[in-house]
């Protein structure tokens, strides 16, 4: 009788592994959910060039019968980032692997997974941060400088972002039948830190996600929404430690910023079990993870950072 043992039909531990590492990534990449992915081809190059065009001028000049006007010339921008390779190690010895009663690499690979989506958000946030399109809240009652939100602030930037043609990244949620439902308006969305929750509930208007009549369309860290603009929370959100503890609310477009990595080689797990490389006498296995990632601002002027406090 033929025994099928593992030797024919493996567990899979790679994919296994793979699939952990990204499942406690991705909660974790609130700003990377509303920029472009491009990904640069395998064995290609590590940069990437985004290009945009400028808009066409507009023809209010009548044009004499049988003459043909002149052709418009197409003027386009280039922006070119190159991705760069962030890698996280963890080294186990034997005797944690002898003594302890956990599924030690198991509980690793959940730990990196947080780490490389924590080292990601903030790769990603960092660049954020630095946009030209930067407000001061005003208007607010705690007498810092910037205030606290407010719903003018709010609607401020959304008439700077509508000026600047930025287009809204969410359609209308259209009310329903639902008991206390309300219609969701299209516009923008929002980053908050959750410590400025408070406030943003405190804004007229503000919409919490329970309210919302399609409960679908709800993103895992969305709150809620004031006006033309949805808000998801992170208590990853810029924060910058001073003597009033701001906090940097981001407000994107469309087309604001591109996330890019390298095709085939961007997220991996990478597992050593004992007694691999330089390790004769079987006392390290190793779970390490590695990614290409760089996010390159497309346009200030579809996206905009609101200075607060609380």
């Amino acid at each position: 009788m033929a025994l099928t043992t593992t030797t024919e039909i493996d567990a899979q531990p790679s994919l296994y592994y793979d699939r952990l590492l990204l499942e406690r990534a991705l909660p974790e990449l609130v700003h990377e959910l509303f920029g472009q992915q491009r990904n640069i081809p395998a064995k290609s190059s590590a940069q990437i060039k985004f290009r945009r065009y400028s808009s066409l001028s507009k023809k209010t000049t009548p044009v004499p019968e049988g003459v043909t006007p002149t052709a418009d010339q197409l003027a386009k921008t280039d922006l070119t980032a190159t991705a760069s390779q962030y890698i996280g190690i963890v080294e186990i010895t034997d005797v944690i692997d002898l003594t302890v009663p956990d599924p030690v690499m198991t509980e690793t690979v959940m730990l990196q997974g947080e780490q490389l989506g924590q080292t990601r958000d903030e790769l990603i946030k960092n660049v954020l941060a630095a946009t030209a399109s930067v407000t001061d809240a005003a208007g607010g009652s705690n007498g810092n400088t910037p205030t606290e939100v407010t719903e003018g602030n709010i609607k401020g930037v959304r008439d700077t972002l509508m000026g600047n043609n930025a287009k809204f990244i969410n359609r209308v949620v259209t009310a329903t039948t639902g008991i206390g439902t309300t219609p969701v308006r299209a516009g923008y969305w929002g980053i908050a830190h959750s410590d400025s929750l408070s406030n943003l509930e405190s804004v007229t208007g503000f919409l919490h996600t329970s309210k919302y009549p399609a409960q679908s369309t709800i993103l895992e860290a969305e709150w809620g929404a004031t006006g033309n603009v949805r808000w998801v929370t992170s208590s990853e959100a810029h924060y910058l430690d001073t003597t009033v503890d701001e906090y940097k609310m981001l407000i994107f477009g469309k087309n604001a910023y591109g996330n890019t990595s390298i095709a085939n080689g961007n997220i991996s797990n990478i597992r050593k079990p004992f007694g691999s490389g330089d390790d004769p006498a079987n006392q390290r296995a190793t779970s390490a993870w590695k990614m290409w990632h760089v996010t390159r601002i497309l346009n200030d002027n579809f996206m905009h950072a609101l200075n607060t406090t609380l």
